[in-house]
């Protein structure tokens, strides 16, 4: 049929892209189990780079080419290259290509089988088969380069202890022990987790060297003294381990300048993947005035985000993070005051129907953002406490 067939069939997937790129992905993701672990901007990318290499061969078959031309394989390469510094291996990454691109031909061969001719299947094979050849060689070329900087880099290698700890990888104590005692390093143990973002991050499917750099350049204007720290990126954010002694000073520096993070409480090493995903999610799905004037979320925050969009998080836990020690026998009366100012929907009236003079409900009222860091008074934070006041204890 040629060129004006070709250019329907191809026309009529473009119509259907955001459908085949989801059908492309939900099979990398049924049949790689690396591809498992993604989630949030990390599958964005994956989507991004799927729907730029379905329509880039589309354009290539209708216009008779048979190759993919040196710019898109300079691409991959560059693909190739963030992969490694992500930690995913060359083989989950190639293999992820492979079933991508057969689900991408049986989807052409499902919509324009009845207007093709033998040579234009012919040709859209011919097409797949190379491309697929130069993306698994551009990917492990781009990988390879990047890998071995990490296996010669003692930094990289510290990078690679950490994303192992966020992926789970790395999910025993006594693990977790020998891969320090061989890096030569004493990480914190509990750690505080901190996932932050400056302006300006790199788009998707980018190198991670701008990230890198600016978590550098974090790490030391936060000078920290405690125990060694860890470092990585991860989907253009900054990841950071730091100990106890430097949550304060972290959350200063990023604080003092154009970041938006994740801070949250010291936990312990072993459960550091759960916590990523926690912090990371919450940086997803954070409107921009739950960051308040620090450009910060904790874990109250990070909890009740998760309440919200179904994450991994319990009521229970959400209450914990919030109320704090207003869930203790000694503060019963701030979380009864509380309550009171939200149901009334005024400090006067509650006072009234407490029975207490309105500058000891007032007084109250302090005392319960100094214990919990939220202000009932501010928009964002007042949402925090009456989202953890209305679950059951």
């Amino acid at each position: 049929m040629g060129h004006e067939q070709r250019a329907r069939v191809s026309a009529g997937l473009a119509r259907e892209r955001a459908g085949l790129v989801e059908r492309i992905v939900a099979e990398v993701y049924a049949e790689v189990p690396a591809y498992r672990a993604l989630h949030g901007s990390q599958l964005e990318e994956v989507r991004a780079i799927t729907g730029w290499l379905v329509s880039r061969s589309m354009e290539l078959w209708v216009a008779g080419e048979t190759r993919l031309p040196p710019d898109d394989v300079e691409r991959l390469r560059g693909i190739g290259r963030s992969r490694a510094a992500d930690g995913r291996s060359i083989g989950a990454v190639v293999r992820a290509h492979r079933v991508g691109s057969v689900a991408a031909v049986r989807a052409v061969s499902e919509h324009g089988a009845d207007g093709l001719d033998a040579a234009d299947v012919f040709a859209l094979g011919e097409l797949w088969l190379t491309s697929i050849d130069q993306i698994s060689e551009s990917l492990a070329e781009g990988h390879a380069e990047t890998a071995h900087r990490l296996d010669a880099d003692l930094e990289r290698a510290r990078r690679a202890f950490l994303d192992d700890l966020l992926i789970g990888r790395q999910a025993s104590q006594g693990a977790i022990r020998d891969r320090a005692r061989t890096l030569g390093i004493a990480p914190p143990d509990p750690a505080v987790l901190v996932v932050a973002q400056p302006e300006g991050s790199p788009p998707v499917g980018a190198p991670q060297g701008d990230a890198v750099s600016a978590g550098m350049a974090l790490l030391g204007l936060v000078e920290p003294v405690g125990a060694d720290p860890l470092l990585t990126t991860r989907a253009g954010r900054v990841v950071l381990l730091a100990s106890p002694a430097d949550a304060g000073r972290v959350a200063a520096v990023l604080g003092a300048h154009p970041w938006r993070g994740c801070v949250l409480a010291p936990r312990a090493l072993a459960d550091m993947s759960a916590a990523y995903r926690l912090a990371d999610d919450a940086l997803e799905t954070a409107p921009p005035h739950a960051f308040g004037p620090e450009g910060l979320l904790r874990d109250s925050d990070a909890c009740v985000l998760a309440l919200l969009n179904g994450g991994p998080v319990t009521p229970s836990a959400v209450r914990r993070a919030v109320l704090g020690p207003l869930l203790s026998a000694g503060g019963a009366h701030l979380l009864e005051t509380l309550r009171a100012y939200f149901r009334e929907g005024a400090a006067t009236t509650a006072a009234q129907a407490l029975h207490v003079h309105p500058q000891t409900l007032r007084y109250r009222l302090r005392r319960v953002r100094e214990l919990t860091g939220h202000d009932p008074h501010r928009p964002w934070p007042r949402f925090v406490l009456e989202t953890a006041c209305a679950i059951a204890p």
